[in-house]
């Protein structure tokens, strides 16, 4: 089963409906306007990050986060209640400009967009990955 695709369904769906916009019939593009990724870009990606369906690397990106002095933020969004915020420059501190720029390099898309990205969903999708509120294997 793979349950960072459901994820990341659901976080995908659940941030397209806060943009209040004119009623207009869906086009097909595979592209999403101004150098922002599309949600197969942002779904690839993600599966890159998180190492797959399964989201095998998620201890790995957590500790990375934990590394960076971001414990307080990464807390709040695997145990229950309300996430903190992380901000781009957090991000690219986090997973290095040089990766960043290789992913959106290969993606066709905006470095500081895809790092505001990351920072907007990365949150939403770890707090996601732990309903119970711990890390599996972690205290």
């Amino acid at each position: 089963m793979d349950i960072l695709g459901q994820i990341l369904k659901q976080v995908l769906e659940g941030a397209a409906q806060p943009q209040p916009a004119p009623q207009r019939a869906p086009q097909p593009q595979q592209r999403a306007p101004s150098g922002m990724p599309s949600p197969n870009d942002l779904s690839e990606i993600f599966t890159q990050i998180f190492g797959g369906g399964d989201a095998a690397k998620l201890p790995d990106v957590v500790r990375q986060f934990e590394e960076k002095g971001l414990r307080e933020q990464v807390d709040s969004w695997v145990r229950t209640g309300p996430n903190k915020p992380v901000e781009r420059r957090q991000i690219e501190d986090v997973f290095g400009q040089r990766e960043l720029e290789e992913i959106a390099r290969q993606r066709k898309i905006d470095r500081d967009q895809l790092a505001e990205v990351l920072s907007r969903y990365i949150p939403k999708i770890i707090d996601e990955l732990t309903p119970a509120g711990q890390l599996a294997g972690r205290r």
